[in-house]
């Protein structure tokens, strides 16, 4: 899977959302941030080795289970908090990124660009 995908599954959950918010990740409720995660490494197995723990032979499985089926468990909470803080900043751009798209929002211009002018 790919980085495209990813991004038209979070284009998707953000067009189903009904929470107000300007599309930074850090404003939203655990459960939202649990939500974009698992869209995001379900679509992105390159990601997997650097995130997943090792011994799991179907990693598949193991994000679905974590994110899906093992909701209020004390290991999956600990899991997923430990998995978000490691894509966090990833992630929060993604999301902020296509968020942006969708309601034809220009990124602000970096500032060190307006230095050289």
């Amino acid at each position: 899977m790919s980085m495209s995908i990813a991004r038209d599954n979070i284009a998707n959950s953000i067009q189903s959302m009904d929470v107000k918010w300007d599309g930074d990740i850090l404003d939203l409720d655990c459960d939202w941030k649990d939500h974009f995660c698992y869209a995001f490494l379900d679509a992105m197995e390159s990601w997997w080795d650097d995130i997943l723990p090792h011994p799991i032979l179907d990693r598949r499985q193991f994000l679905k289970l974590l994110y899906n089926d093992s909701y209020n468990e004390k290991v999956s909470i600990e899991i997923r908090n430990h998995i978000y803080l490691e894509v966090e900043s990833t992630l929060r751009e993604l999301v902020q990124d296509v968020y942006n798209e969708l309601h034809n929002i220009k990124p602000d211009e970096f500032a060190g660009y307006a230095l050289g002018k």
